[in-house]
């Protein structure tokens, strides 16, 4: 039995404190795991198609009203393993969310649409004929405007990101604003911890509550295990009721739906289908792992920019986002102190001291490169008391193009007028002058398959569950569904074949609402009553 009762603001979930029985079933027209952005387009979608929809989110429910602009708090409540997802040498940080509406609702609302020369390299390489710029359009236009993405105004880039135009028109280099998914924003500059005011249209504000509007039922703190199969169509999925806080097992569930669709996210959707069983024909489940990396360059002014107020993300010079400097990107995007992990800074002691006491007066560029799908994703040991291990790291050639991106984000800072510049090395690096920037970033050595050279971050893995035309090269095929199980789908940015040198979010959005326009055009195929 479940007793839950309607709250006077925010969504009806279930959640774990509402279960009462051991085992419980569920049946639908649609089981959705995940509920990010993917998964919430694709139940509202399929929900709005008059299709009975279950939602599964692993994560806990935080209503915004909760939301305490604490990024400590907000970690251990909302991040994929309290914010501190590593690869196995640890020199990665992979920042992922665990929560109701999924990354969606700790982004620093980037927006970008996959490029078309990324599109016509799927074409090409991966046989994906039907997925072009005109067949995505009407879905990214769809998604776009029902999540207010504009280009961002200029009240909208604060103090700290006008010192990198500055930097930038000195050194007579590309710069544009960028796009985000907000409306009338509070300028707090603290998105990473979750938006209280509600103007971040993430999923939980938006096609969730529309996908209850119209019938969609949401179930959190449901960790699902399995995928079940029957006479070789997906049937449903099995798992685990677990309580957030205690972490104790309060129900078992199945359940049984006549389409599953995954939108569980690029580590844990590999995750779960090998612990399926599935994928074994391709053996590409949990493999061509991107990242898109990023480290964090910082600038010390002569007087106070408190960088952190205001949007969070103003412009990106574009210089460099080119094939031949392998597609290196820089944002403006100073985090607030209390939330300086999510760009890599790990300091301690006095040294972290003397650092934060200057940070008043920093601004910051956040550089990106282009990595090629060499990690992996993998459940070891069993099923239910396993764990995961994600195998990445840069090759020489990434790793030159971060050390370039470090002199060009640092020139950046020098032309507007910095009087210090810190690398993100592991040990506190800094230049006061374009010379020591060259010296101190030639002595930044690949060393060992590069590890501990640099602080990485990442915010858009994607890859692990690569779409394609090939049953024996991808896991799904150019609609979504798997090569392997009829009525599975997959739909969020594990299916990306290639790294799309983006922010992953509105091209995850508009492939799940292009695949689910694919599974109502073709429903007699998948719904039998």
């Amino acid at each position: 039995m479940i007793y839950r009762e309607l709250p006077q603001e925010g969504l009806p979930v279930t959640q774990a404190k509402d279960i009462t029985e051991k085992n419980v079933h569920l049946k639908a027209d649609v089981i959705v795991v995940g509920s990010g952005a993917g998964g919430a387009v694709a139940a509202y979608e399929l929900a709005r198609a008059g299709k009975k929809v279950i939602v599964l989110e692993a994560g806990r429910y935080v209503p915004s009203s909760d939301f305490k602009e604490d990024m400590t708090d907000s970690m251990y409540r909302m991040y994929q393993d309290a914010g501190l997802q590593t690869n196995s040498t640890g020199d990665l940080i992979l920042m992922q969310g665990a929560t109701t509406g999924g990354s969606t609702v700790l982004s620093a609302t980037i927006s970008a649409r996959v490029p078309d020369r990324v599109l016509k390299e799927w074409q090409r390489d991966h046989g994906l004929d039907n997925i072009s710029s005109e067949q995505l359009r009407p879905h990214f236009e769809k998604v776009e405007q029902r999540l207010g993405v504009h280009v961002n105004e200029p009240h909208e880039i604060n103090d700290a990101a006008n010192l990198v135009v500055q930097g930038s028109e000195v050194m007579g280099w590309s710069w544009k604003p960028l796009s985000r998914n907000v409306k009338q924003c509070a300028l707090t500059g603290l998105c990473l911890a979750g938006c209280p005011s509600d103007r971040k249209l993430s999923m939980l504000v938006t096609y969730l509550p529309w996908a209850v509007a119209e019938g969609a039922e949401i179930f959190v703190d449901a960790h699902v295990d399995f995928v079940n199969e029957r006479n070789g169509r997906a049937s449903g999925v099995e798992g685990r009721f677990i309580d957030p806080d205690t972490h104790e097992v309060v129900a078992s569930f199945t359940a049984e739906g006549q389409i599953v669709v995954i939108g569980a996210g690029p580590i844990q959707t590999p995750l779960l289908l090998q612990k399926s069983g599935l994928g074994q024909q391709s053996g590409m489940v949990g493999r061509n792992l991107s990242v898109r990396p990023g480290v964090s360059v910082f600038g010390k002014f002569p007087e106070p920019v408190y960088g952190w107020r205001g949007a969070l993300t103003g412009i990106h010079v574009d210089e460099f986002w080119k094939e031949k400097y392998n597609w290196i990107d820089m944002d403006s995007g100073l985090a607030a102190p209390a939330q300086l992990i999510s760009q890599g800074e790990l300091g301690e002691g006095d040294d972290h001291v003397r650092f934060m006491k200057e940070y008043k007066y920093f601004s910051a560029l956040n550089v990106f490169v282009h990595d090629h799908g060499q990690g992996y994703v993998q459940w070891i040991g069993d099923a239910v008391t396993g764990d995961k291990r994600i195998e990445w790291n840069l090759n020489r050639d990434e790793f030159n193009s971060m050390r370039e991106g470090l002199r060009h984000a640092g020139r950046v800072m020098f032309a507007a007028g910095a009087e210090k510049v810190y690398l993100p090395a592991y040990n506190r690096t800094a230049a006061t002058s374009v010379f020591e920037l060259d010296q101190a970033v030639d002595k930044i050595e690949f060393g060992t398959l590069g590890l501990y050279t640099m602080r990485m971050i990442a915010y858009n893995p994607q890859g692990t569950c690569r779409m394609g035309k090939d049953p024996f090269t991808s896991v799904v095929n150019q609609w979504g569904e798997s090569h392997e199980l009829k009525g599975l789908f997959i739909v969020d940015a594990s299916i990306m074949p290639t790294e799309i040198t983006v922010n992953t979010q509105m091209t995850v959005s508009a492939l799940a609402s292009y695949i689910v326009d694919t599974i109502i055009q073709k429903e007699s195929s998948y719904f039998w009553s």
